[in-house]
């Protein structure tokens, strides 16, 4: 596998938006869950079969630090925003690629943890909302070789969903112990550089939506923002008007950005002037206050 991140891309052989394969050892693991063992262990014996029978270069390699018979099958994975949680509606679904069948939901594997949602998922439901492709990401899975003096399937310990032992069997007859997924995606740093760029190839008066910071209402704003929509997310046009830019839902005027006041937006502000003055972008009503998601916030320095 390249650890090389490069850029994102449509992947000719699945039709998918790729993300380049970061480090393995950064890594993020999946939470699986009861009613995913079953359908992640199906998804494991179909990849493994099929890397046997194509000799797929590359899906089976040695795992490093452990015995010399573990091995990884390098697989490709879904990454599907999942609005409809009840848990948490910045969800993320990690599910078997569209090549399996079905729709996402049904092939739904488990979930990324929120942890690793703090840096990466505004990156990644961005992404995934830039065009009409499945947004897919790179993944190993560990294999570990069973030995026949190990017992029957049904003495092993599954009450722990994600870590429990889990066996398929290869194209060579030989039988592995599996390990959940781990998705290789790069340096949250250069996630967002790729996103970025990604998107002003697709969508380029598109302002994504990294990080959040707030924005004062305009008098009678919020009130009137409630007669139009119930969404606590929404999508915004930011207008460039003299020397400040306008936060519109429409064409009401939510709030406006100002040059100073800590500099906030002043990359924001910049970045709109520079597309010709009009831009979307994302914008949240939180604990009775507008904030407003953009690329950067560092302040400008000046000199």
């Amino acid at each position: 596998m390249d650890e090389t991140p490069q850029s994102i891309a449509i992947d000719p052989a699945s039709g998918m938006l790729m993300i380049p394969a970061g480090k393995a050892k950064f890594a993020l693991g999946v939470g699986l869950w009861d009613d995913t063992v079953k359908p992640f262990n199906a998804f494991v014996q179909r990849e493994l079969l099929d890397a046997g029978r194509q000799k797929r270069k590359g899906s089976l390699t040695p795992a490093s630090g452990s015995p010399e018979s573990a091995r990884q099958l390098h697989v490709i994975l879904q990454l599907v925003p999942r609005p409809d949680n009840d848990y948490n509606p910045h969800a993320i679904s990690v599910a078997a690629p569209p090549s399996h069948g079905g729709t996402d939901i049904e092939r739904h594997l488990g979930y990324m943890y929120d942890r690793n949602l703090v840096s990466l998922g505004a990156a990644l439901r961005t992404l995934a909302s830039l065009t009409d492709r499945p947004l897919g990401c790179h993944a190993f899975i560990g294999l570990t070789p069973c030995h026949p003096d190990e017992g029957d399937d049904d003495e092993y310990d599954t009450d722990d969903p994600e870590d429990a032992g889990r066996r398929v069997r290869g194209a060579d007859a030989a039988e592995y112990w599996i390990d959940g997924p781990r998705l290789v995606l790069p340096w949250w740093e250069e996630l967002q550089r790729m996103a970025v760029s990604c998107a002003r190839t697709v969508r380029p008066k598109h302002i994504l939506g990294f990080i959040g910071h707030w924005t004062s209402w305009e008098p009678g704003a919020r009130e009137a923002l409630a007669q139009r929509t119930r969404d606590k997310e929404f999508t915004v046009t930011l207008r460039a008007e003299q020397k400040v830019v306008r936060v519109c839902y429409q064409d009401l005027c939510l709030s406006t950005l100002e040059t100073g006041y800590g500099g906030y937006f002043d990359r924001t502000i910049q970045h709109v002037k520079e597309l010709g003055g009009t831009a979307t972008a994302q914008a949240e009503e939180h604990q009775g206050a507008l904030k407003l998601h953009v690329e950067d916030s560092t302040p400008l320095t000046s000199g």
